[in-house]
């Protein structure tokens, strides 16, 4: 492979990715004590800087550069060759260094460079599963994600599963679909936001009902607290593949999580944007008229134009059991029209029952 003999200089006019220098020790060090667990302290980031970089790209072990931001060290970013002329990716920033966008900028640079100049058929990227900021470059950077791997790697003593990816040299540098964000909305008595990982009893005890049971048969029962972390963690991978919206019901007051509502069945038809709506409360908190407030209020997202800060869509759906008065009785309170009855379409606990679709228009 063409690789060359020394470190060429790679910039885009924000980042540069160069050789390492001496002055770049400290910030090799600062970041391993960032993250004690890494286990690399200072002396190693004396050697790494000082001539480990040089001599893994001498002996085609690791090609790795310095990212560069204002003058400033901000981390490392490699491709490692393998056997089969490809590549693999690694990357990591200085803390003061996140959240600009500076990783996929560098990472971008490292393809052309290895693509272009070392002439690799392909990059790979794997990362241990929920390391979000690393997927979330990959993302940014075009990688098409592949199989999560079993126990791939280690991580302190122990086996973990990794998520897997590539990118080839004619493949875009960039998102290859959405990744939803979630805007926080706000009601005089609610607050619409995600999850968090400490609400699992909370999810668990909401979802453990008899209404549940019997309308939603393909939920386990009773849920479990393991139910509600596997559930959370999807609900991660659906915002990360841009196909739902999942948002916490919370009192605006006390932040207290009163039940879910969820966005999906997204697409688009010329000019036409769809999506359905989907809900489920705590029972404690029913029959206040919070779950018909809350779909107002997305709804007031959904259909409000992207340059103001809305989805741009057109339509939403809300389909139900026939004999769920409660969910008919939300969606006819939050202003959707009853548009439509399939018989024996809709599967129930003890039988089939027909399906209702609700329907509300931008118009409306």
């Amino acid at each position: 492979m063409p690789i060359p003999a020394e470190h060429p200089v790679l910039t885009d006019g924000v980042v540069t990715l160069r050789a390492p220098r001496l002055d770049d020790i400290e910030g090799q060090a600062a970041r391993g004590r960032e993250d004690p667990g890494r286990g690399f302290d200072d002396e190693d980031a004396r050697r790494w800087i000082s001539f480990g970089i040089t001599e893994a790209w001498a002996k085609h072990e690791r090609l790795v550069f310095v990212i560069e931001h204002a003058g400033r060290y901000a981390g490392t970013a490699s491709l490692q060759p393998d056997v089969n002329y490809g590549a693999w990716v690694h990357y990591g920033l200085s803390e003061g260094a996140r959240g600009a966008g500076l990783a996929s900028r560098a990472v971008r640079l490292l393809l052309d460079f290895g693509f272009e100049t070392c002439g690799f058929h392909v990059v790979h990227w794997w990362a241990r599963v929920g390391n979000w900021p690393s997927r979330r470059v990959a993302w940014a950077t075009g990688f098409r994600l592949g199989e999560t791997i079993p126990d791939m790697t280690e991580d302190g003593g122990q086996r973990v599963d990794a998520w897997t990816g590539w990118i080839g040299p004619n493949d875009s540098r960039k998102p290859r679909r959405p990744w939803f964000d979630h805007p926080v909305l706000e009601t005089p008595r609610l607050r619409l936001r995600t999850w968090r990982d400490d609400e699992v009893a909370r999810i668990a005890a909401a979802r453990t009902n008899q209404a549940t049971a019997y309308f939603l048969p393909f939920i386990p029962q009773p849920f479990t607290v393991e139910d509600a972390r596997f559930w959370l963690k999807d609900l991660a991978e659906q915002a990360s593949a841009g196909t739902r919206f999942n948002w916490c019901v919370a009192d605006a007051g006390t932040d207290l999580g009163l039940g879910n509502l969820t966005l999906f069945g997204i697409h688009t038809r010329g000019e036409v944007r769809d999506a359905e709506l989907g809900y489920w409360m705590h029972p404690e908190a029913q029959g206040r008229g919070v779950m018909s407030e809350a779909i107002k209020a997305v709804a007031s997202w959904y259909f409000a134009a992207a340059d103001d800060g809305g989805f741009g869509g057109r339509r939403l759906f809300i389909r139900t059991a026939a004999g769920n008065t409660a969910a008919r009785r939300t969606a006819e309170k939050a202003g959707f029209r009853h548009v439509g009855t399939d018989r024996a379409a809709f599967q129930v606990a003890t039988h089939v029952d027909d399906k209702v679709t609700y329907d509300l228009l931008i118009t409306d």
